[in-house]
């Protein structure tokens, strides 16, 4: 309902896989400052819907050092 900035907390120690999805809604509608721990593809992050559902997935496997992340849906109905 606002301009957000995440942190990701608790990761797996480095050697495990460790994933979560985070679905927002409206997420376009207000600023996301991503961690700077996070590498998307082509180094940008997706554009957000600023009416409807997006679906993002973060995985790592450095104990958080980076965070994987990958839009696997955008604009859900």
């Amino acid at each position: 309902s606002g301009i957000a900035t995440l942190t990701f907390s608790n990761p797996p120690v480095s050697g495990t896989s460790g994933s979560f999805t985070l679905i927002l809604t409206n997420g376009g509608a207000f600023a996301v400052t991503w961690p700077t721990s996070v590498d998307w593809p082509l180094a940008t992050a997706p554009t957000l819907t600023a009416a409807g559902v997006d679906v993002l997935v973060f995985t790592t496997i450095d104990a958080g050092t980076t965070w994987y992340g990958i839009a696997a849906g955008i604009g859900m109905a």
